[in-house]
């Protein structure tokens, strides 16, 4: 191979995750090095980051901050001389890893679909912007005009989300609830799912803070929800494997909280004594609305002839829960900023036959040196309940828990594999044009964003998911003699 690979946006993710992606393809001889694009007033920061990579970029090019001081994706302007360069020194397609600030996506997704570069951007796809402020009412039509404008390139164009390839949400969950509806053949009747990414701001960091910029409209939504609203709405989409033809909607009402709520819903006691708190305190405004902190949702998922419900649930994605950020000056460090304590649960019923549990935590390791030490592992627990009798497993209640060590998480393996499929020019199972269902939920959560308890409704009639070419299978809920039954699935 005599591929070329410019990453656009070098930042803490790109230095704790990417870049051990792209030295392994580098080492693996599928891409011959790398460059870096970054905004000036990041120089000395990705310089230092790269500093201490086995892997050093052939080139590095710093776009001036005053050129994207009105319009983030304007940056492309200044960028696409240098992709063309690198494109015309590469024998073999260039590749592009955006992982820009979220709102420049767009702009730099247009830019190399039309140049037949490919094309691997973080998530979310993009943010809709009016008047530098989040516009979430447009998510959808956009991504739908995005990925028509793609249409007949030749590019290989996904997106990074972890449930895809995820050793949990994926491979032992989604997977094996989808054999038990084959067999079985019955839909998805209910998906409850709640995620607690532990994060603790101080007031005046929602105006501050250039990582999950809260000052420009928009919050956790658009911050670390996506991979699970991705994961939602693909076990909503598992549905059309039992009713392929008939018209679907999905309801949608819930509430959110704001930075102007906590101070009510955190104790001031508490956050009093958080290393600069008084400090800072003017840049808050409370009149301004930041992005949101939390999203809590309930759907149904209706026939639209008929009205008949199909599918019940709800989605919890909230910030406002327990933290490892504690009095003292919180540690500089480059990933899992104000102390991410996460945990996720999801629970999904097939009617009265069968359910399963998935419970994700990543905690720190419990011999720490001292607060700066954010070394963590990942704890997977998969519970299902099945009526044994009418299903035919083993038993009514299995549980299988599984372990990842710090440095190789759930998150960064599932990204990784995602990483080389696309590196290699495979199929990644997040291509573009699978994410627009995605894009319809994240449309109508981010109404609900503004318009608390009034029901928004989508139309929701996409194709079932395509499943990835190899699947774990337990055996303590699909019984040894049942397997080969269903090898075909897989």
């Amino acid at each position: 191979m005599s591929n070329h690979l410019v990453i656009v946006g070098f930042g803490p993710v790109s230095g704790y995750k990417y870049s051990r992606c792209i030295h392994a393809a580098i080492n693996s001889g599928m891409i011959i090095g790398y460059s870096v694009v970054d905004l000036e007033s990041q120089r000395e920061t990705v310089l230092q980051r790269l500093a201490g990579l086995p892997a050093q970029p052939t080139h590095t090019v710093f776009v001036p901050d005053g050129a994207v001081r009105d319009d983030p994706g304007a940056g492309i302007g200044w960028a696409a001389p240098f992709l063309e360069e690198r494109n015309n020194e590469s024998a073999g397609t260039l590749k592009v890893v955006i992982a820009t600030e979220p709102q420049a996506h767009e702009s730099y997704l247009r830019h190399c679909i039309l140049a037949s570069y490919d094309t691997l951007t973080t998530k979310p796809l993009l943010i809709p912007m009016c008047d530098g402020v989040f516009d979430g009412s447009s998510i959808y039509q956009r991504t739908k005009d995005l990925i028509a404008y793609g249409e007949g390139g030749t590019g290989h164009h996904s997106l990074i989300v972890l449930d895809r390839h995820h050793d949990v949400y994926e491979k032992r969950f989604r997977s094996q609830l989808g054999i038990m509806m084959e067999k079985l053949n019955a839909p998805i009747t209910s998906i409850n799912f709640k995620t607690a990414s532990g994060v603790w701001n101080l007031p005046y960091e929602y105006a501050l803070r250039e990582d999950h910029p809260y000052k420009y409209g928009y919050g956790m939504l658009m911050h670390g929800a996506y991979h699970y609203v991705d994961l939602v709405t693909r076990l909503l989409q598992m549905n059309r494997r039992i009713y392929p033809h008939d018209e679907l909607v999905l309801r949608i009402s819930g509430y959110s909280a704001f930075p102007e709520d906590q101070g009510k819903r955190v104790p001031t006691r508490l956050m009093e004594p958080l290393h600069g708190y008084s400090g800072h305190m003017a840049e808050f405004n409370p009149a301004f609305r930041y992005g949101e902190t939390d999203v809590v949702a309930t759907f149904a998922l209706t026939f639209r002839q008929c009205n008949t419900v199909l599918c019940l649930g709800t989605i919890a994605l909230e910030q406002t829960t327990p933290s490892m950020r504690s009095w003292g000056d919180f540690p500089h460090i480059p990933y899992n900023i104000n102390g991410r304590l996460h945990c996720t649960d999801v629970d999904v019923r097939l009617g009265t036959l069968f359910s399963m549990n998935g419970h994700v935590v990543k905690i720190p390791i419990s011999s720490r040196k001292d607060q700066s030490d954010l070394r963590g592992k990942n704890i997977g627990v998969i519970t299902s309940r099945s009526n044994a009798l009418v299903t035919g497993t083993q038993d009514f209640l299995t549980e299988e828990r599984v372990t990842a060590p710090y440095g190789n998480s759930f998150s960064y393996a599932a990204e990784s594999a995602l990483f080389q499929d696309w590196v290699e020019g495979n199929k990644t199972h997040s291509e573009l044009d699978s994410h627009l269902a995605t894009a319809a939920v994240m449309d109508a959560l981010a109404r609900v964003i503004h318009n608390n308890s009034e029901q928004t409704v989508i139309d929701f009639n996409f194709a079932e998911p395509d499943w990835p070419p190899t699947t774990y299978i337990s055996d303590a809920i699909v019984p040894e003699d049942k397997v080969m039954q269903f090898a075909a699935y897989r």
